[in-house]
């Protein structure tokens, strides 16, 4: 363990944010469990945060994205700042909406989302394809699975982004945080008023209680409601954006589209390669050990999902390298691990392969744009460039190995 602030990696550092590979790897080098505020650890191995995701009895959910010593402090957390048993009620509960056989009957649902996006390109040109296209996508198949109407979409989009953008800062005392409670507030109240007019969606599940489940109040609804938004729409974008970006930079666009049954690996190296999301926190209610370093109780860990999935002693010496054929690219923890791994994991799977399968019949000799340069968006959450700028071609659409195919 290091003095604290002299790691060479600390998320209080806008320029590690910005750029943090040079400095993470340095730190799982010199340093892989350093303090870097008197609240704060930062873990950068892979086998010390596989360790603390399995390990809920001694790390809580609670604070999860924040870095200092204040937490959000709803009345009603969300799925990902909660712990056993709560937390195991609601996983169960949503489990409802997101069994395999669920996301499988989505396949032509998300097949039409992706038609219109798709109709909305030009045939040829340099288009910025994250605001263009990719943005659409993740946002029309949560939006629809949740029973949002329609004439929501739109609005709570903008809302929920700001949100995001803003983690770790308290969402509380931002105007948007007020909106979207004040819409999700009419959208429960709304829906319940109807018991009689069920529906198969999550807005369903959470508002009418099935014979041994609980009552929601309209408040822990609409908290569910809020951290759905978030976890199902901006991770699965920057997931279909890094894939693209990679892709093209790479020169491999060309050879998937010959292939695609290298499709489904190349998503997985990239969940590897650009973890979508950079980090989560937990919080020690346990005296430990983390590695070798002694913590002690009402201190936090921030877990760096990036630096887990970079780590030389997991991935070897190519693990800074984006490889689409590396054999053991699943095993990353990009999901995370044990019973906090993400539930929509399968439906961002799914979106993506479906996304760029399609993008590839319709563009199989798309490059990168002249503008197209790495830029990491805003935020301390995500990783995902800024603008995915490229040049489509169109051509007679191509078939192939999967075209047309959901992921399995």
């Amino acid at each position: 363990m290091t003095e604290e602030n002299v790691t060479p990696f600390t998320p209080h550092n806008a320029g590690n944010v910005a750029d943090p590979d040079d400095s993470l790897e340095a730190a799982r080098r010199d340093c892989p469990v350093s303090q870097v505020s008197d609240v704060l650890f930062v873990v950068t191995s892979d086998k010390d945060v596989r360790a603390m995701f399995k390990d809920s009895a001694a790390f809580s959910n609670r604070g999860n994205f924040t870095i200092g010593r204040e937490d959000r402090n709803h009345a009603f957390p969300g799925i990902t700042n909660l712990d056993p048993p709560v937390h195991t009620e609601l996983r169960s509960r949503l489990l409802r909406s997101m069994a395999p056989k669920k996301l499988r009957s989505l396949g032509p649902h998300v097949a039409r989302v992706i038609a219109r996006a798709l109709d909305a390109l030009p045939p040829s040109g340099e288009v910025e394809l994250h605001k263009d296209y990719i943005s659409h996508i993740p946002s029309a198949v949560t939006y629809s699975m949740i029973g949002l109407p329609e004439e929501y979409w739109s609005e709570v989009e903008v809302l929920a982004d700001a949100l995001v953008e803003a983690v770790p800062a308290p969402e509380t005392s931002m105007p948007e945080y007020d909106r979207l409670m004040e819409l999700m507030g009419q959208v429960v109240r709304d829906r319940r008023k109807h018991p009689e007019h069920r529906r198969d969606d999550i807005l369903d599940n959470l508002c009418f209680a099935t014979p041994g489940e609980r009552e929601m109040e309209d408040l822990e609804v609409i908290m569910h409601l809020r951290q759905l938004f978030a976890a199902a729409t901006d991770t699965t974008r920057a997931l279909i954006a890094n894939c693209i970006y990679r892709l093209l930079e790479h020169g491999d666009w060309a050879r998937i589209v010959a292939d695609r049954s290298l499709l489904k690996n190349a998503i997985e190296e990239s969940l590897r390669f650009d973890s979508p999301a950079q980090f989560m926190t937990r919080s020690v209610v346990r005296d430990t050990v983390i590695g070798e370093c002694p913590v002690t109780v009402g201190h936090k860990a921030y877990l760096s999902i990036q630096s887990a999935n970079h780590d030389e002693a997991s991935w070897g010496p190519t693990a800074r390298r984006f490889d689409i054929t590396r054999q053991v690219a699943v095993q990353h923890v990009a999901f995370g691990r044990g019973i906090h791994s993400c539930l929509g994991a399968p439906l961002a799977r799914m979106e993506t392969y479906m996304a760029i399968d399609a993008l590839m019949n319709h563009y199989p000799r798309m490059t990168a744009g002249r503008r197209a340069t790495w830029e990491k968006c805003e935020g301390l959450l995500l990783r995902r460039p800024k603008e995915v700028w490229v040049q489509l071609v169109q051509e007679m659409p191509v078939t192939g190995t999967n075209t047309g195919k959901t992921a399995e």
